[in-house]
């Protein structure tokens, strides 16, 4: 048996490619869509610095978004995909009108946890277990970081938003920090 096995190494360097793809499609959506905002709360981001035009910004979301897709679609199961669109459909919903998830601290607290929590890790738990050619099984070390991490995602979804109040506030975004106040959250 050989120290390391090539194609694992490759499945998982095309896994963390797609995952990077996905998370650059969901990040660079929001600051395209909310460029306002972050010039008020984070004015060193790329698009609400300056440094990167809409038009390159869409072309680099569009790109990831793509890229990411294929990858997925053509390395990994039909499951493993349906997770991905799932969560890249999540992270769409969260940020473009009309849904715009993230005026809703429910919805918006959902579509992190459901991403970052739940798709994130019983989809690698997923692709891990076929790709070593094991049975799809969920023991219950593997539902235990599942959960933790979605509930973890909630925490995260709530305490993100504690630095925005500013500018959540004045372009009426309802998060529970803008809507409660930074000390009824923490």
């Amino acid at each position: 048996q050989p120290v390391i096995e090539w194609k694992l190494l490759q499945t998982a360097a095309y896994g963390l490619v797609a995952l990077l793809c996905g998370n650059a499609y969901i990040v660079g959506i929001n600051q395209i869509y909310d460029v306002d905002i972050d010039k008020v709360n984070k004015p060193f981001l790329p698009v609400a610095a300056g440094e990167i035009s809409k038009p390159l910004a869409w072309a680099l979301v569009g790109g990831t978004g793509v890229l990411g897709c294929a990858i997925v679609a053509t390395v990994f199961s039909p499951l493993i995909c349906q997770l991905y669109l799932f969560g890249m459909f999540l992270g769409t919903v969260y940020t473009v009108p009309p849904f715009r998830w993230k005026n809703n601290p429910v919805l918006a607290a959902f579509s992190i946890a459901m991403v970052r929590g739940l798709l994130l890790n019983i989809g690698l738990h997923h692709a891990a277990s076929t790709a070593l050619g094991l049975a799809i099984t969920w023991p219950a070390q593997v539902c235990f970081i599942a959960a933790f991490m979605t509930v973890f995602a909630v925490v995260i979804a709530i305490a993100k938003d504690l630095p925005d109040v500013e500018g959540d506030r004045k372009y009426g975004v309802t998060t529970l920090a803008s809507s409660l106040g930074v000390c009824a959250c923490v």
